[in-house]
Parts: structure tokens; C-alpha cells; sequence
């Protein structure tokens, strides 16, 4: 019998309708879900007794049964606007990542009262860097400079403290981690493929996560919530083998492959 387990799920967009759904970048529509599949998804947890997490426990008192801990990267405007509503109807917390820079600058993302919105109705604002680039493509001061200037251009918008962070594109290298660290962070969310403990993280955790694509039918997403291995080690030898061909290639031709597979 598997010992209980928090899943920490990965979203990014949202979409109502297929005009939303070209509105989005061609790279990120394989991570865009449909509103009918996220309150799908959010229905099967509430009603096979799946706790919903709020994140701010996750270093302070996790329940013991375990439970899904709900997040979004980017900051798309679909977060406001249809996520962080059924969360708020269900009484649920989530943890919205944001790209400072994209923030009341990029289309389609969110503004900055919005995320302030979201903050003072309990929902939790966390770091997706500055400008979205990849951490282990950065030196020593870049990272530390996208550590540091998120942080507090969040923090100063939004009205409350950051400590909890995600890699784009899940890529950082393991000194990263104790810059990250320095910083002020005390969750540092990855892309790899995982579950963690049924009990509070350490300060500095490196957090393993399970993307949710539009793709993902819900049986799987069930299985993945519960940490099932029959489900996650699959997922985690294919991502073993995307990341060997990706340390191959190199991050910017391993993403303009990608691009031209997902366009």
C-alpha cells in the first residue's frame, strides 16, 4: 500500500473556447487545459476525497492523509479570470507563479492589481524569474538577479511576501538552488516528476512537480494525484529521456524543436 503523498500539480493557461485557446502562444497550447477539463479535474478531486492543499502549509503542517497542491506558471490572464474563480468557489488555495516582467506588459497576462486581487482573497504569489529565461543558461549574477528582482517587484505590487519560486522551463542547475536560498526562497519548484512526503518540507526544498496538459485524460490525472508508480515512473522515464536530449542539443535549439513540434 502506497504511504500517503503530496502531488504538487503544474497548470499554465486556461481556455474557454477554442478563439481562447488560438489566442494562446503555439508553444504553450500543449500546456493549455479547457475550463470543462479543469473543473472536470477539480470535481474528481473533491469527490474522491483528494485534499486540495493550501500551499502556504507546505513547510508548516501538512496533513497527514496527503492531498494535490494546486499551481500555475506564467502568469496568464486566464489565471484571474477562470482559475483563481473555481478555486474561490471550492474554498481552495492556489499558487500562482508569475513572470515579473510579463506582468502589465505582455498580452493576455495578468495586471498587476489582479495579482494583488488574488493575494487579499488568500491565494499565493510566487516567482517565475524576471523575464522567463532559463536559469541554467544564466551565470552566477543573472540568476541571482532574477531571483532577487522578481521578488521584490512582486512583492512590492502585490502587497505581500514571496517565498516560493519555479524554474522556467523547470531548468536550474544545483548551485542555483543555494542562490535561491540566499535569496529568501523557501520552496524552490522544479519540473521533475514527483510526489513528496505526506509531511512539511524542509526550508530550501527543491519541490518535484506533475505537469497537467491539455491532453492529460482524467484517469491518469486521478492516478498522478495519487502518486500511483504504475503511472509516475513512466512519466519520469520519458522525461529522463527528453532531459539526456535536451543536455545534448543544448536549451535553445532543444526549445526551437520544440516550438516547431508544437506549432
Amino acid at each position: 500500500m502506497n504511504r500517503p503523498r503530496v502531488v504538487v500539480l503544474m497548470y499554465h493557461g486556461l481556455y474557454d473556447g477554442e478563439r481562447e485557446l488560438a489566442d494562446i502562444d503555439a508553444a504553450d497550447r500543449p500546456y493549455a487545459v479547457s475550463m470543462a477539463g479543469f473543473r472536470e479535474q477539480l470535481d474528481a478531486l473533491r469527490d474522491t476525497g483528494i485534499r486540495v492543499i493550501d500551499p502556504r502549509q507546505l513547510t508548516r503542517s501538512v496533513p497527514p492523509e496527503g492531498g494535490v497542491v494546486v499551481t500555475f506558471d506564467d502568469g496568464h490572464g486566464s489565471n484571474h479570470r477562470l482559475a483563481w474563480p473555481e478555486l474561490q468557489s471550492r474554498g481552495w488555495q492556489g499558487l500562482f507563479f508569475v513572470t515579473s516582467d510579463f506582468i502589465g506588459a505582455r498580452r493576455g497576462f495578468c495586471s498587476w492589481p489582479q495579482l494583488r486581487e488574488m493575494a487579499q482573497a488568500g491565494m499565493t504569489i510566487g516567482s517565475h524569474g524576471r523575464t522567463h529565461r532559463f536559469f541554467d543558461d544564466m551565470d552566477d549574477a543573472g540568476a541571482r538577479a532574477e531571483f532577487i528582482d522578481s521578488k521584490s517587484a512582486i512583492e512590492e505590487h502585490v502587497g505581500a511576501p514571496v517565498d516560493q519560486i519555479s524554474f522556467p522551463g523547470g531548468r536550474h542547475t544545483r548551485k542555483q538552488l543555494a542562490l535561491g536560498r540566499q535569496a529568501g526562497y523557501a520552496l524552490l519548484h522544479t519540473s521533475a516528476i514527483g510526489s513528496c512526503p505526506a509531511r512539511p518540507l524542509a526550508w530550501g526544498a527543491s519541490v518535484p512537480r506533475v505537469a497537467i496538459k491539455g491532453g492529460t485524460p482524467l484517469p491518469q490525472f486521478l492516478a498522478m494525484a495519487r502518486a500511483e508508480t504504475a503511472t509516475m515512473l513512466p512519466a519520469q522515464l520519458i522525461a529522463a529521456a527528453k532531459r539526456g536530449i535536451r543536455l545534448g542539443l543544448g536549451n535553445r535549439l532543444y526549445h526551437a524543436l520544440y516550438e516547431r513540434v508544437a506549432g
